[in-house]
Formats: structure tokens, sequence, C-alpha cells
């Protein structure tokens, strides 16, 4: 029997939804080698972080996140957050964090305050992922703006926080998981934002598809970093 699962940060952990036996299900963990190190039977892990890094800002950021946006359009496009450069990722401060990114190149720039508020989960990613290569192919980038796009054959149009923005994430994938209420009220009792939630299943949802052979990368000609890392967000 094999897995996958979708991933997305929350506060004091990860947001975990699980399909097995095409049944999903929800848990918190408080890192991601919990999970890998409790399931040997994981083919796809779908996460919502940055995994292959620049190492020189550049204007754009990443050809993935640039596809993203482009993809995304105007709605949803400011929700692809630019991924900081790899020097970054030792950044002990936002200011710290600020010079890295500006020293990088001639035109770098500062990072943004989101990117800095994820980098503890960029890092941990980054650190499992270079010490067990052998996840490399299990542990696959997503974005959940992407994934709902590709879900409801367009864009998201409200803010995934808002009431608007909720109902329309859960008509989408409730077409792929006619159980999605179980799985919210269940992740409810755990603790985790209901924005976490919806963000986790449709992220099992695109490794669902990656697993299966039916999922694609953007941008569809990838390129890797300077430690082999991917830079592609899957969908």
């Amino acid at each position: 029997m094999t897995s996958v699962a979708g991933v997305d940060g929350t506060p004091g952990g990860w947001a975990v939804v699980l399909m097995a036996q095409n049944r999903l299900t929800v848990q918190k963990v408080a890192a991601l080698s919990d999970l890998v190190d409790s399931r040997s039977d994981l083919k796809v892990v779908g996460v919502d972080v940055p995994i292959g890094l620049l190492e020189n800002y550049e204007k754009g950021g990443r050809a993935c996140d640039r596809a993203a946006r482009k993809l995304l359009g105007r709605y949803r496009a400011s929700s692809v957050f630019p991924a900081p450069v790899r020097c970054v990722l030792m950044a002990n401060s936002w200011a710290n964090a600020c010079a890295l990114s500006r020293a990088s190149a001639p035109q770098g720039k500062a990072i943004s305050k989101q990117t800095f508020a994820i980098l503890p989960k960029i890092r941990e990613i980054d650190v499992l992922l270079q010490t067990r290569p052998e996840l490399r192919a299990v542990v696959r980038e997503v974005h959940p703006e992407v994934s709902f796009a590709e879900l409801g054959g367009k864009p998201m149009i409200h803010r995934k926080s808002s009431m608007g923005g909720r109902e329309e994430r859960r008509t989408a994938l409730t077409r792929a998981f006619p159980q999605l209420r179980m799985v919210e009220d269940a992740g409810r009792k755990l603790g985790l934002p209901v924005e976490d939630i919806l963000d986790a299943t449709v992220a099992c949802w695109s490794a669902f598809r990656l697993s299966a052979g039916m999922g694609r990368g953007l941008p569809e000609t990838s390129t890797v970093d300077s430690t082999g890392l991917p830079m592609v967000i899957w969908v």
C-alpha cells in the first residue's frame, strides 16, 4: 500500500492531510521528519514551501515563482512570495536576512516580512533534503493557490482568509474529496486553522496527481539549484 500527503505550515508545526486507500485523515506534526519517519509507504508529499533556492537575487525570483504568478493572474499572483536566496537561510533576524539578500547580487533587494516568517519552515525542509537525499523524490514543492487554480479550472477569486474564499475553496475540494467536511471537523479538533486544513488538502490532491503520473511542473523546463534541488512548483 502506498500513500500520499499534503502538508502546510501551521503554528507549532505542520498541518498534514494524508490519503491512503482513498481515505483522508488529518494530523498535526511538529516536524516533517516525524511524518516521513512514521510512514514508510509515502510515495509523494506535497509541501507548501520553496525547496530549490537561487544563489543570488534575481528580479522576479525563481522561474517557477514567475510561472506561478502568471498562471494565477491579477487576483492571486501576490500569494506567491519571492523565495529567499540560499544564503538567507543562515539569517538570525529580518534585518540580517535583508542584508544578506541585498549583498547576494549588485541589484539585490530585501526580503519581505512574509518570506522571513516562513524562513524556519524553508530551513527545516532544506536541512531534511540535504541530509536525507533519498527523500528528494518524495517531498515536492507545491503552492495551494496554484493547486486550487488547477482543481477549479481557474484561479480563486477571493482571499483564502475571507468567508467567500473559504467557501470557494471548499466547493472546489468537495468535488475531489466528498469527505472534506469530516476532514475539516477533525482538523479543527486538533486546533488547526481552517485555511491550513484546506491548503493541506489541496496539496494532498496535487500529491495524488503526481503519484498517479498526472501532475505537471511549473515551469515545464525545470532547473536545479546549486545543491541539486529542483526549482519547480508541482501541480
